[in-house]
């Protein structure tokens, strides 16, 4: 694993895949940091703020939480790779290193050394009854549209980019050939200072 700012692919960004479900909870939780934030203004404006550190301790972690948590993660599929942001680290992988592209508990990519490298923001869609036979034949006739972002759905666009790739004249030998994996550091910044506080104010 490396340090530093992740390089991302150098060709052209084509899709970014995050969940609807984490998209609204992110957004949610930065509205009402965000409100805090303004609410914790007031009342300094108007002398009637008591103790910052708690509010602010709340107000960074409900932020932190909102970005690192639910909308930083997520695949970037570029027309010669992808970018995996998890939580505190990023991952790209050339189409030059990808030897797999597979999708059993979320979208995983594996590179020419064997290593598999899983994208949180896009996990397995989860049956919470037994699909029935007239689901199926629903599911095979409804739009694409409507299956939101699952681990199937992008690893078949994937598949399909690498393949267009390859017959523009993708070149294995010419490509990076293996993934690079750097710690992002704004988001371990957040968590070590969001801790930080949340310590603080639980001191006497």
């Amino acid at each position: 694993m490396k340090n530093g700012r992740s390089p991302a692919p150098s060709g052209t960004p084509l899709r970014v895949y995050r969940t609807l479900p984490a998209r609204v909870l992110g957004w949610v939780l930065v509205a009402v940091a965000v409100a805090l934030a303004g609410l914790t203004l007031w009342d300094v404006l108007t002398d009637r703020a008591a103790g910052l550190l708690g509010p602010v301790a709340l107000i960074v972690g409900l932020a932190t939480a909102g970005w690192v948590v639910f909308l930083r993660p997520s695949a970037v599929l570029y027309d010669d790779g992808v970018l995996l942001r998890n939580v505190v680290t990023d991952v790209v992988v050339p189409f030059g290193a990808m030897r797999e592209v597979t999708h059993q508990w979320a979208l995983e990519l594996t590179d020419e050394a064997g290593s598999r490298h899983a994208a949180w923001a896009v996990p397995v869609r989860r049956e919470l009854v037994r699909r029935r036979a007239i689901d199926d034949f629903a599911e095979t006739t409804r739009r694409r549209g409507y299956e939101g972002v699952t681990a199937q759905g992008a690893a078949d666009e994937v598949q399909r980019a690498l393949q267009r790739w390859r017959l523009d004249g993708g070149d294995h030998a010419a490509a990076p050939t293996v993934a690079t994996r750097t710690i992002a550091w704004a988001p371990v910044v957040l968590v070590v200072l969001s801790v930080a506080l949340g310590v603080a104010t639980l001191l006497p």
